[in-house]
C-alpha cells in the first residue's frame, strides 16, 4: 500500500470516528444509518485493494465532510443549550439543599399546641368578661402568627369570604368577640382546633373549628376581631397550611425532573429542515454506485453541498 493510499485510509478512519461520535450524540436513526452506510463504503475500499482510493477521498470530500461540518455545528449549539439546562439543574439543586436545611418541621406539633393554648385563652376571656377582670395577654396567642404567618399562611384566598358580617360583639381590651360565637364556645367547653391561616396583603386571618360541631370562626388578627363564619366554606381552601418554602422546594424538584427528562429529547431533536437534508443525504448515499461516475463533481452533489451550507448558516 502506497503512502498516498495509507493517508487516504487513515483520513477516512478519522472521518468515520467523528461520524460515529456524532451519531452517538444525536441518537438519530438517519444519522446512524448514514454512519453505517459510510462505514460499509470505507470497508469496501479497505478490503478491496483494486479499487481507486481517490474515489473514497472524493466521496468524503463531497459527502462526509459536509455532513460532519453541519452536525458539528448543530452539536455545539445543542451542547451550549444543554449546558444552560445543566447549569439550571445545578443551581436549582443548590436552592433545594438550602431550603431543605431551613424548612421548619415543627409546625404540625406547634399547631396542635396552639389549638390548646387558644382554647384556654378563649375560656379565660369568657371568665374575665363574667367576672369583669382584665387578665389576658394576647401575646400568648399572637406568637403563632408571628412565627409562622409569613412562611405558612395561605395567600390565594378570596378575602371577602373571611370578613365579618354585621353582628353584636363583646368588647374585651382592644379585641372584639361575637356574642353568638362566645355562646357556642361556652356550650362546647371552649375546645377549638386551628384549621389554617390566611395572609392577604398585610391582613392575617386564622380559621378555627369548634370541636364536635360544624361551626367555624375567624380570628382577624389585624382588626382584632373573632367572629363566626357562616358563608359556604367550599369556596375556601381550608386544607392544612404548607410551608411556602416546601411549595418552592417541590416546584424546583418538579422543574429539575422536567429538565432532566428533556435532556435526551433535546439532543435527539433536529430542526425540520436539517431532518429533510439528512433524509435526502441518505437517499443519495443509498444510490451511490461505487464503480460509476457518481463521484464526479456533478449537479446533484453541488445541490447537496448547497443544502448543507444553507443549514450551516442558520
Amino acid at each position: 500500500m502506497s503512502d498516498e493510499v495509507e493517508i487516504i485510509m487513515s483520513q477516512s478512519k478519522r472521518r468515520l470516528t467523528k461520524l460515529n461520535l456524532l451519531s452517538n450524540f444525536f441518537e438519530n436513526v438517519d444519522i446512524i444509518s448514514i454512519y453505517i452506510k459510510t462505514d460499509i463504503i470505507h470497508r469496501l475500499f479497505e478490503e478491496n485493494k483494486t479499487l481507486d482510493y481517490n474515489k473514497l477521498e472524493l466521496f468524503h470530500l463531497q459527502y462526509t465532510d459536509s455532513l460532519i461540518e453541519l452536525l458539528t455545528k448543530i452539536k455545539r449549539k445543542k451542547e451550549n443549550d444543554l449546558l444552560a439546562v445543566i447549569n439550571e439543574i445545578n443551581i436549582n439543586n443548590q436552592y433545594i439543599i438550602a431550603f431543605e436545611e431551613k424548612i421548619d418541621d415543627h409546625f404540625e406539633t406547634d399547631r396542635k399546641i396552639y389549638s390548646g393554648k387558644f382554647s384556654q385563652h378563649l375560656k379565660s376571656l369568657y371568665n374575665d368578661l363574667i367576672e369583669n377582670r382584665n387578665s389576658l395577654n394576647w401575646n400568648d396567642v399572637l406568637y403563632f402568627q408571628r412565627k409562622y404567618g409569613a412562611e405558612f399562611y395561605r395567600t390565594d384566598a378570596d378575602e371577602s369570604k373571611l370578613k365579618p358580617e354585621s353582628a353584636p360583639f363583646y368588647q374585651y381590651q382592644d379585641y372584639c368577640i361575637e356574642k353568638r360565637l362566645l355562646g357556642k364556645l361556652n356550650i362546647e367547653g371552649f375546645r377549638v382546633r386551628f384549621v389554617c391561616g390566611f395572609r392577604i396583603g398585610i391582613n392575617e386571618y386564622e380559621l378555627f373549628k369548634i370541636f364536635q360541631t360544624e361551626d367555624y370562626f375567624i380570628f382577624n388578627v389585624e382588626e382584632k376581631k373573632l367572629y363566626l363564619i357562616d358563608d359556604e366554606l367550599s369556596d375556601l381552601n381550608i386544607t392544612e397550611n404548607e410551608s411556602n418554602q416546601i411549595a418552592i422546594l417541590n416546584e424546583l424538584k418538579r422543574r429539575n425532573q422536567d429538565l432532566e427528562e428533556s435532556i435526551e429529547e433535546r439532543k435527539r431533536t433536529l430542526p425540520d429542515d436539517v431532518g429533510s437534508v439528512l433524509k435526502d443525504y441518505l437517499r443519495n448515499l443509498e444510490r451511490i454506485d461505487i464503480m460509476s461516475k457518481i463521484f464526479d463533481v456533478n449537479e446533484e452533489t453541488n445541490i447537496l453541498r448547497a443544502m448543507l451550507n444553507l443549514n450551516l448558516n442558520n
